[in-house]
This record gives structure tokens, sequence and C-alpha cells, in this order.
């Protein structure tokens, strides 16, 4: 049996944390008993280790904490330890081959917020503890933990110091690789070129060969920005570290105020870099920032003075560290233009990173960084300038990826090793045009048309996943209440689950608040006369005895759906989809109604926002394959806001 020993220190765990563990990983182990049995049963009967084992050192006692020895879900036998209190949901990471114990009395966990800043590129960022004392906070962290899990999947990467995307020459750093490269190029004789890249660069340089090739010229491009990482995952890059003008900026200013190097801020409107350096001088005293000039040259309305002067200016200072702020691609334009004229080591492109420093612009909360959504805080701050790069550029840029992946996939096919070769052989001749090529643009058409459908479901699947993780966690303190009262009223289980059926009459378990008496089931022979939808497929009463009190107002508010996001975070269904049925309402379907279980069900449609229970079961297969046929994100993103009146108005909701 495979043993690997940690190190842990007093565990001063509040009990309202313990208890909550405790709860979770209890429920966790009863689900998912069946899997667990198996698992036992199939490694032991092959030549496999059941187990494998950590110990853990916890005052003076070790600690056994075993993990199955191969295939999927081997971290399943943790909630033993966890139910046992030797290790949390939440705490530090133990998967590494060193376990360092830290000051603060921490407890290892299943989750991890190092990790997770690891996985996400940010270990950079300091001040959020793997083991908080109060409750809310544990809790967030274990939802953040399992949103970066979802945001960037666990595979198998290769980690190139260098790689491409859509033209442009990335490097792979690390945050602390990248900031000692610029202070160790800080005293080059001749000055040296650098510049970030995120998503809506990389956009723009797969239309602008200038611009892409101006930062390809650059001695080193850093990544920057969750789409960069996303985008290498689809390509099977790991990212080392998301390497961001705005987290970079304290760290290079705090080892140049450390080696005495100074700096020149050039960018932004009148007085926004002098207010950024006055305000990094404050945390950083000794930071030597020898000037600061705005960054509109030449232009009508500023102050007259010529590029020329600005330059002269900038040696004049001293400068060993040049940031330029204009914007891309004027800034490294701007740099390549005047790179020999300039008598600095390093000259960086840093976008609007003054505007951050000067508090016009505020940066996004950490708790929104570790998940990789700053870019809904910036577009939530600035909608007007900010929508087209975002709401436009997210979407275009992964169709960009996903097209590039599909051309390096197929350059290295063996039919296209193969016939690369035959075009490159003297020998052989070319092959005239024949019957078969007339058919070539019909079939590029179709691979269009294929590419766009997989486009659609990706933005589709996406969006299901960042709105579900965001509602799940607005709404925790609804579902606390929920809960709580569900419970004081009746006995009895707080979530109701059903199996239903799913794209392709797939079956799943549906999640929803208990609305009625555990006896429900039961109760439904005595009453099915009662049935007051039309069509007789589904059973609806406006005043179903079986349900409670507080089921009755869980469902005029629709609350009572609300923990199928949790269905469609792990993509059993979608916000936006015909309604999952049961199986014994499918085996009533004509073979024209089944066409609704062609696509993933949903949380809403058509009919939800059009009068819900009160349209007979006909007219719902209607709109449900009208949906199917008009769906697209923009559709997704109407039919969602549609539903917040018809959830307040709650007709036809009983």
């Amino acid at each position: 049996m495979k043993t690997t020993h940690f190190e842990n220190t007093h565990d001063n765990t509040p009990l309202s944390i313990m208890m909550l563990d405790w709860i979770i990983a209890f429920y966790v182990m009863i689900i998912t008993s069946p899997i667990f049995i198996f698992k036992v049963i199939t490694l032991a009967c092959s030549k496999h280790a059941v187990f494998e084992t950590l110990y853990i050192h916890a005052d003076e006692k070790q600690i056994a904490i075993r993990l199955f020895s191969q295939g999927r879900f081997k971290s399943l036998p943790l909630f033993y330890s966890v139910l046992k209190g030797d290790i949390g949901l939440l705490g530090s990471a133990f998967e590494y081959a060193v376990f360092d114990a830290t000051q603060d009395n921490s407890r290892p966990g299943i989750l991890s917020v190092e990790q997770m800043q690891r996985r996400m590129g940010i270990q950079h960022i300091k001040g959020t503890s793997d083991n908080p004392t109060r409750l809310i906070t544990y809790i967030v962290n274990i939802i953040k933990c399992l949103f970066s899990k979802l945001v960037v999947v666990s595979t198998q990467l290769n980690y190139p110091n260098q790689f491409n995307l859509l033209g442009v020459n990335i490097d792979n750093n690390t945050m602390s690789e990248s900031v000692d490269l610029l202070i160790r190029s800080s005293q080059s004789a001749t000055t040296k070129q650098f510049a970030f890249v995120n998503a809506d660069c990389l956009n723009l340089a797969a239309t602008n060969s200038n611009y892409r090739n101006t930062v390809n010229q650059c001695d080193q491009v850093f990544a920057d920005g969750s789409g960069i990482r996303i985008a290498c995952q689809l390509h099977k890059i790991g990212l080392k570290d998301n390497v961001n003008g705005t987290d970079m900026l304290p760290l290079l200013c705090e080892q140049a105020a450390e080696q005495g190097i100074s700096l020149y801020f050039l960018g932004g409107k009148e007085g926004t870099a002098a207010e950024a350096a006055a305000n990094l001088k404050k945390q950083f005293p000794t930071l030597n920032i020898v000037g600061c000039h705005h960054g509109f040259l030449n232009q009508a309305n500023a102050p007259k003075e010529s590029e020329q002067q600005v330059i002269e200016q900038i040696n004049q200072s001293g400068a060993q560290i040049l940031l330029v702020g204009m914007g891309a691609p004027k800034q490294e334009q701007w740099i390549s233009a005047h790179k020999a004229e300039l008598n600095v080591g390093v000259a960086v492109g840093v976008g609007g990173l003054f505007d951050f420093f000067a508090n016009n612009v505020s940066r996004a909360p950490v708790a929104v960084r570790q998940v990789g959504m700053e870019w809904v805080w910036r577009l939530a701050q600035e909608p007007k300038r900010m929508w087209k790069r975002y709401v436009v550029g997210n979407p275009l840029f992964l169709a960009r990826i996903l097209k590039q992946k599909r051309s390096s996939n197929m350059s290295v096919s063996p039919t296209n090793t193969s016939a690369a070769k035959t075009n490159n052989s003297a020998s052989v001749k070319q092959p005239q045009p024949s019957l078969s090529s007339l058919g070539q643009s019909t079939q590029n058409k179709r691979r269009w048309y294929f590419f766009g459908i997989k486009c659609g479901q990706f933005a589709k699947r996406t969006f299901d996943i960042v709105a579900a993780s965001i509602l799940l966690m607005l709404l925790a303190p609804l579902f606390v209440f929920t809960a709580l009262s569900i419970r004081i009223e009746s006995k009895g289980a707080i979530f109701f689950s059903q199996t239903r059926s799913g794209r392709n009459n797939q079956p799943f378990t549906m999640w929803k608040f208990r609305s009625m008496y555990i006896d429900a089931e039961a109760r439904l022979e005595k009453i099915k006369q009662n049935n007051e939808m039309q069509g007789g497929v589904l059973f609806k009463m406006k005043k179903d005895p079986r349900i409670t009190n507080v089921g009755k107002l869980i469902r005029k508010a629709s609350i009572d759906e609300l923990p199928q996001l949790w269905n469609v975070l792990i993509g059993d269904m979608s916000l936006v989809g015909p309604r999952p049925a049961l199986p014994s309402e499918v085996s009533q379907y004509q073979l024209s109604d089944r066409r609704r279980l062609g696509v993933k069900p949903g949380i809403t449609c058509i009919w939800q926002v059009s009068g819900r229970s009160d349209i007979p079961f006909d007219k719902q297969v209607e709109l449900d394959i009208d949906y199917i046929y008009q769906q697209s994100l923009k559709e997704d993103i109407a039919l969602l806001l549609k539903t917040i009146p018809a959830v307040l108005l709650a007709r036809g909701a009983y």
C-alpha cells in the first residue's frame, strides 16, 4: 500500500465549520455509496491495491488518510476522513509532495484556496486564508474553489516555454520570472520591448497584421487574462501564470525600490500618470519615479509638445524602465517606432494600468479575480465602453481559438502529412482537377456550418456555467432560509430528487426544493381524476392537496426550481431549454412530441414566460420546437430576462 507523509499543526477549527463539514460529508457518502462499493469491489478483484494511504502527523499522532489507488472518483474516500474530523472540506493543500504547515494552525482540506489560485494562475495574490474562522467566508471559498474547477478543467497539459495563439508568440512565464526579467533588462544598453496580450489584443492581432508583427518582434510577450488560460486549455497547454500588468506593477515597484531602479510613466489623460505615481510612492516610499507625462501626443486637444520633446524628457530623466499606457495597438507601435531613440533599458506597453492606480477605475475584488471573472466586473463598471470588447469579443475570440485548434489538428493528421509529402516531391506530378473537386465548396460550407453549431454549443455551455455559478453564490442565503422553512413545517428531506428524461431521452436526477408532503407520490393515484391539464400527459391542479404551505409560496415564486442550477452546473440541464419530462410522461408522447427531447432540457423556455401551466401540453410542445429551431445565445439571454417578470407576476404558477 502506497504511503506518503505530511505534517500538520494543531487544529483550532470553529465548531460551526466542523459541523458543516460533517453534514456535507455525510450526505455525499450516502449519495455516492453505490459508487464507493462498486470501486472497492472492482479494485479488490483486480491486481491493484484498493487504497493508497497518506499519513498526516498532528498533535504528535499519526492520522491515515486514504484514497482509491487509481481510476475515477479516486478522492471519494477523503469524505470519510472529513467525517472523522481529520481533514476539512476546505484547507491547506496536501496533494503535493511536501505539505508545509502554516503558522495559523491550518488543517488540510479536500479543496484549497492555494490550489485554486495556482489553477487560475494568480498565486501571487496574497491575503486569502485557506482556513477562515467565519462560516460564511468558509462557504464562499468552497464555492469559489468548485467554480474554478469548472472554469479550468484538469487535463494532461504541456508546459512549453513559448506557444502561439492566433499568430502571436507568447512566452510562458510565472509572475516572478517576468518581474525578474524586467528588473534584469533595465540594465540593458539598448532598449528592450515587452508587451502584455489578452483576448482583446489577440482579436486585434488576428485582423491587424502590423500590430501582430510588432508584438512578435518584442523581446517577451506576457499572457494576460483568463481568456488566454481557457485558450491554452483548449490547446492542451499549461499556462504557468496570469501575468497581468495590474498585479505586476506593485511587485515591480517593490523590487525597483529595493534596487534603486528608476521608472517613467507615459500615458493616460493629463494628471492620471502623476496621480498613479503619487499613490505608488505612498506604498513604496523609496521608489524612484523620475517623470510622468500624458499619452495624448500630437493631438489637437493636448498641450503643444512634440514627440521628440517627450523622448528627450524621458532620456534626460535617467529612467531605466518606461511604462507606456496608450492602449493597444498604439502603445506597442509607438515603442517600436521610437525604440532606437530611447535611452531606457526596458519599454513596456501597459494599457489602462495608470487608471487603476490613480483610482479612476476600481479593481475587481480578490474573490472575483480568483474565479477568473474580472472581465464581468469591468463590464459592469463601464458597460457602454466595454460591451463590445467582452460581449462580442469574448465569443469571437473563442471561435477563433477553436478554428485554430481544428486547423492544427488537421495539419498533423496522417492524410495531410502524406499529402504534404506528395506535394513536396519533385518526381510526382500534381493531380489534375477531378469531378470530386466540384463538391469541395459544398463540403467547406458544411464544415463551417457544423463549426458554427459547435461554437454556439460551446458559448451556451460557457454561459450556463458562468451564470449558474454566480446565481448559486448570490442565492445561497435564500437557499438556507428556504431549507429551514421547509424543515420547520414538515418532516422529511429538504430536497426532492426525481428521475427525468434529458437530451435524447437519457435519464438524469433532477433536484428541487420539496414543496409537497413526503407521501405525495402515494396520494397521486387518488387525485389523478382531478387533473386540470389538457391533454392528459401532464398532471396539474391549482389546489393540489399534497402541497405544503411553504410549498405553495416557493412554487408561486419558482423558488422550488432553484436547486436545478446544480443540474445546470454539472451539465444535465441548461438555463434555457424545454422543461425535463418524467419518463412516464415521455412514454405517452406521440412521435412528433419527441422532438422536444432533441436538446438539453432547461429551467426556463418560451412557454414558461408565456403562461406556464395555463398553456395546454400540445401548445407547450409547439413552443419548445420553436425554441429548438431558433435557439442562440442572444435568444437565451432574452428568455432569461423575460423570465424575471414572469416569476414576479406568477401567472400560471401552481
